[in-house]
């Protein structure tokens, strides 16, 4: 059995998919939505998958839940929009639901313990230098923020997982994953789903400007979840943490490229940087991943093209 904490959530959802689709029997926790996701639902009618409402924050419902599902593999991959909180209560939240977590998984004697990091984690170190790597010497203090941004929840969730690493001697393994895009991803902060939307006829492209030539590391779902779901059943690991992305940062220029072919009339065209004006602090930054590639037989499978396709036909039919 595997357990994922998050896993009524936009990623948790294609993660369990792809876990179910592998053979595995897991159980998917929420709290602030209900439970039943369509795209778990044969799984959850047949029991190879069920579903639990638990508060992360409240140690004894996670400690109950671990004790009663007894789990190989805990995930967390629980979350929501970014700077929804107020520091002071996105400080609290996070930090007791990942020690409640982490807590339950070492009395519980979980074998492995996943948790979801992101390129966040690389917040700090200049675009210069990409693509980033899993060794790369991270920075504590930074000068900038963005508004997609939450590098201070991705390093603190490292620095006490890897304490619990050190001093418990627990096989705690970090996922650096990259922006993400696809069906369920409904918060519509990123690029590609702005286009996507506006492609399906969800209205116009709205949002921060973007630039044709500009753009990140970002990968279709479907590709995060098998990479997740790589670590997740691995054997022996050779390392704690693993990039997964895109191994590049795609241009926002391929995305409307994309969403034209999949919608002939399309129209959309994003402009050009004007002349002078300093790209932001997101463009162009990337993850090598040549570790989950030599280590895990990782690469995305999804095309820009085919993945666009995929996402507009399903905005169209559940706008």
């Amino acid at each position: 059995m595997i357990l994922i904490f998050g896993g009524n959530g936009f990623v948790g959802q294609h993660v369990t998919r792809e876990l179910v689709d592998q053979g595995e029997r897991v159980t998917v926790t929420g709290f602030s939505r209900p439970l039943g996701s369509p795209l778990l639902a044969e799984a959850l009618a047949c029991g190879q998958a069920c579903s639990a409402q638990v508060d992360i924050t409240d140690p004894f419902a996670v400690m109950e839940l671990v004790g009663k599902v007894r789990p190989k593999v805990v995930m967390d991959i629980t979350g929501y929009h970014p700077k929804a909180l107020s520091p002071v209560r996105d400080v609290q939240f996070r930090t007791s639901a990942l020690l409640n977590m982490l807590e339950a998984a070492r009395i519980h004697e979980v074998e492995r313990v996943v948790l979801m990091s992101s390129m966040d984690a690389y917040w700090g170190i200049d675009t210069a230098d990409c693509p980033f790597r899993e060794d790369d010497p991270v920075p504590l203090l930074e000068q900038d923020d963005h508004f997609i941004v939450q590098s201070w929840v991705k390093k603190s969730l490292e620095v006490i997982g890897n304490l619990y690493r050190r001093q418990h001697g627990m096989n705690i393994v970090f996922v650096r994953a990259s922006g993400i895009y696809g069906p369920h991803y409904r918060t519509w902060l990123n690029v590609p789903s702005r286009i996507a939307r506006a492609a399906a006829g969800g209205g116009q492209f709205s949002g921060p400007p973007a630039f044709d030539e500009d753009g990140y590391d970002q990968v279709y779902v479907k590709d995060m979840a098998r990479g997740i779901g790589l670590v997740m059943l691995a054997g022996q690991l050779q390392h704690p943490v693993y990039n997964i992305g895109a191994g590049r940062a795609p241009r926002y220029g391929e995305f409307v490229a994309a969403a034209r072919k999949a919608v002939p009339g399309f129209t959309l065209d994003l402009p050009s940087r004007p002349a002078g004006e300093m790209p932001g602090a997101m463009e162009g930054r990337w993850m090598a991943i040549d570790r989950a590639r030599a280590e895990l037989g990782y690469e995305p499978r999804f095309g820009i093209d085919q993945a666009m396709a995929e996402y507009i036909d399903w905005i169209a039919k559940d706008p």
